[in-house]
């Protein structure tokens, strides 16, 4: 099992004076302290010197909650080190099946049978290979595999990378295609005065 995962296992189950407390349990904690501190705050009201009375109580609520923030750090720390550890394990399991059926894959395209040829050539002597030669046209077949996979994937990339390039080329002929804004009509009072009709005479 994953420590970190034991870890948040530990911090559910331990009491609230463990250093390893749950979220709700440090929520519960503070929230007393809360009410604890609003009533001293209510009763500092009713006193003569009430701001001296109001920074006592705001004094001791910081070193009271200070512990409880600085632990509520060290759960939401532990939190995202146990999710990137369940991602990096997901993305592992990926992997490895990934390369599992590739591998089979592979394994299927060895094993298959030759496609039967048309003509048949002229029989020749049959010959028995040996188990080394066999492994050899087996590994020679495997890199063979390997290599048409590598290929379809060169293949794969440089059409993306042409799409990618005609897309690009569209769209600046687009943009050189389209007309350019207007310009606005000028504002009645910037034009010059109409000069008035002559009469005729």
């Amino acid at each position: 099992m994953n420590p970190l995962l034991i870890l948040l296992a530990a911090a559910a189950s331990a009491p609230l004076n463990a250093s390893f407390a749950t979220r709700a349990e440090v929520a519960a904690q503070r929230a007393a302290l809360e009410q604890r501190f609003d009533r001293d705050r209510a009763e500092c009201a009713e006193r003569f010197a009430v701001t001296p009375c109001l920074e006592d109580v705001r004094k001791r609520r910081q070193e009271a909650l200070a512990p409880l923030i600085e632990h509520e750090h060290e759960l939401a720390a532990l939190e995202r080190r146990a999710r990137a550890q369940a991602q990096v394990e997901r993305v592992k399991a990926r992997e490895l099946a990934a390369a599992e059926d590739e591998a089979q894959r592979l394994e299927r395209v060895v094993k298959a049978p030759p496609p039967i040829a048309v003509a048949t050539p002229a029989p020749r002597p049959s010959r028995q290979r040996s188990p080394e030669e066999a492994q050899r046209a087996q590994a020679r077949a495997a890199s063979q595999a390997q290599a048409e996979a590598a290929q379809r994937v060169a293949r794969a990339k440089e059409r993306e990378r042409l799409l990618q390039e005609r897309q690009a080329e569209h769209a600046a002929r687009e943009q050189r295609r389209s007309r350019p804004a207007a310009k606005p009509l000028p504002l009645p009072s910037t034009l010059p005065p109409a000069s008035a009709p002559s009469a005729p005479t």
